[in-house]
């Protein structure tokens, strides 16, 4: 697991499994038993699992992925007998999901009295214990577990851990999921303002109480883990600061970002309830720049398995100059579910350049509607192409790529309809953000068609043939909008209908005298689009505008 994948859509495959927990799951299992070593393939989750730990990075989130000589520490435990050993992964595929290993049952436990045994397993920058007793112990390394992305790279940070128990010894049949033992924390600082921040030491989330995630306790003795209770067993403790490692020291200049991982371990004691966060950053010769308004304090344990993201803004010029923020440089975080968008300037808006994937109750899939389950006057969400529990794979993709389609009184949320160039109707957006108005769209239509040409669509349209079956000649997505075929809901039999064929996207505008809204159209093989309208339970599309 040298490589780390980062991809912008965060949590979202657990939307349609209903899963509260992350894990990457051993798809076993036993291939083959020859004598008394094991053939096993280990799998990792699908793509857009809410945590990803792999190693290469894109942008924000990561995934898992296998690679071929990853070593897997693993512990065998009959109760009287406790033995160490490794297994190296000897073949990958499915585009480094699953993993091919082989388990050496050791002798002692064949011959032991015990008809079964307990098998623990863990991935990561660790060492086996050397010290008599302490057979069930891995030592984590001293190296700062927070810094550039690099840097948990190199030093194999992240742990994921397995445990299976009553493993007949004499027919061993395995299947377990390794599990996250800790999550990661990224920091992100946008400068936006006219100068730069040099020597910078290090940043910090801190507190007046403490922030209960297991941290080296010094940078001599490293923190030790029991793989057999999957508990933290010394070297760590817990302090009103969370750390993020800069070295050497760095530079903040104007325009760019500083961007630290950390990888920590939640604690997941019901009491430890972490306190409200700021944010500091520490540079020159005990100089310092804080975050005024805090991150409000949690109201349940923090989460093993995610990735957190802290925006921040940073502006010399600005009291104060370093502060929270929910977009910076292209990414906006919607606070009400943890979703991550692009953005894109155009003209003089600021769009999403992803469909919205919102809807309450995320991500419990009771909250999406069945096709059938329609309504002109009551809100209503769909995934397209979900009937069930066992359409689930196909609602699971089509959600990740389109996003929701949401009818007019879900995009408005009991708002009023709007004309006006702003809208002034956030409906469903995010704060800071709205439902644009049919004059909206025609302000961005216009602004990027060629004089004298209806080329807008061509110009908007993401570009291939993944999300479109056939996408008309001369398209561009030259403005980096990456309009895509959601296709929509309907309400007739064939509820679903025109994925990559067509897209449609509300408005706040009504039409009809009130009995319909104003709708944006783009197909597959048109180079201009339009605008249509519907009845208020059909269900489309919603992209947002910067307020």
């Amino acid at each position: 697991m040298k490589k780390i994948i980062i991809n912008l859509f965060a949590g979202l495959m657990i939307l349609f499994t209903g899963c509260t927990e992350e894990a990457v799951t051993i798809e076993q299992p036993i291939n083959e038993i020859k004598g008394k070593v094991i053939s096993v393939k280990a799998g990792m989750p699908g793509e857009n699992q809410k945590t990803r730990l792999a190693l290469d990075q894109n942008e924000l989130d990561v995934i898992l992925t296998w690679e071929v000589n990853d070593v897997i520490y693993l512990v065998f435990d009959d109760g009287t007998n406790t033995i160490q050993q490794t297994s190296t992964v000897t073949a990958v595929s499915n585009g480094g999901r699953t993993a091919e290993f082989e388990i050496e049952i050791p002798q002692e436990i064949i011959d032991g009295e015990s008809t079964t045994f307990n098998l623990y397993g863990l991935y990561g920058g660790v060492t086996f214990s050397e010290i008599e007793g302490e057979e069930g112990i891995v030592e984590l390394t001293t190296a700062p577990w927070s810094g550039a992305f690099l840097q948990l790279e190199e030093n194999d940070i992240v742990l994921i851990r397995f445990a299976e128990t009553g493993i007949d010894k004499n027919s061993p049949s395995i299947s377990v999921n390794f599990q996250h033992v800790g999550s990661l924390f990224k920091i992100y600082i946008d400068n936006t303002g006219a100068f730069d921040l040099e020597g910078i030491t290090s940043v910090e989330l801190f507190s007046d109480s403490p922030i209960y995630a297991y941290q080296n306790a010094s940078d001599e003795e490293g923190a030790k883990y029991d793989l057999i209770s999957g508990t933290f067993v010394g070297g760590t403790t817990f302090s009103n600061v969370l750390p993020f490692n800069v070295d050497p020291e760095g530079i903040l200049y104007v325009g760019d970002a500083l961007q630290l991982w950390g990888w920590y371990s939640p604690s997941q004691n019901e009491e430890d309830i972490w306190p409200a966060l700021n944010l500091r950053i520490n540079y020159g010769e005990g100089q310092q720049f804080t975050t005024v308004v805090p991150k409000p304090a949690r109201t349940a344990t923090t989460d093993i398995g995610k990735a957190y993201h802290f925006f921040s803004r940073f502006d010399a010029s600005l009291d104060p100059a370093l502060a929270f923020t929910n977009i910076v440089n292209g990414i906006i975080l919607d606070e009400r579910d943890g979703q991550i968008y692009s953005t894109v300037r155009i003209g003089d808006q600021i769009w999403m350049a992803e469909n919205l994937r919102y809807f309450p109750g995320f991500p419990d899939p009771t909250s999406v509607n069945l096709p059938e389950d329609g309504s002109t006057t009551e809100p209503r969400y769909y995934a397209y192409g979900y009937y069930g529990p066992e359409t689930l794979d196909i609602a699971i993709a089509n959600f990740v790529n389109y996003g929701i389609l949401y009818n007019w009184p879900a995009a408005m949320q009991g708002e009023e309809s709007s004309s006006s160039n702003p809208s002034g109707v956030q409906g469903v957006c995010p704060d800071g953000w709205h439902l644009p108005s049919e004059a909206e769209w025609v302000q961005l239509t216009d602004f990027v068609r060629t004089p004298e040409l209806n080329d807008a669509a061509n110009k908007l349209k993401e570009t291939g043939d993944t999300y479109w079956i056939s996408p008309s000649p001369g398209t561009t997505n030259e403005f980096g909008f990456n309009a895509r075929g959601g296709g929509a809901r309907q309400g007739s039999d064939d509820y679903y209908f025109n994925l990559r064929i067509l897209g449609h996207w509300l408005t706040s505008t009504e039409a009809d005298g009130g009995l319909q809204f104003r709708a944006v159209w783009m197909q597959q093989d048109s180079p201009s689009g339009g605008f249509n309208q519907g009845n208020k339970d059909f269900a489309g599309s919603v992209r947002c505008v910067k307020d």
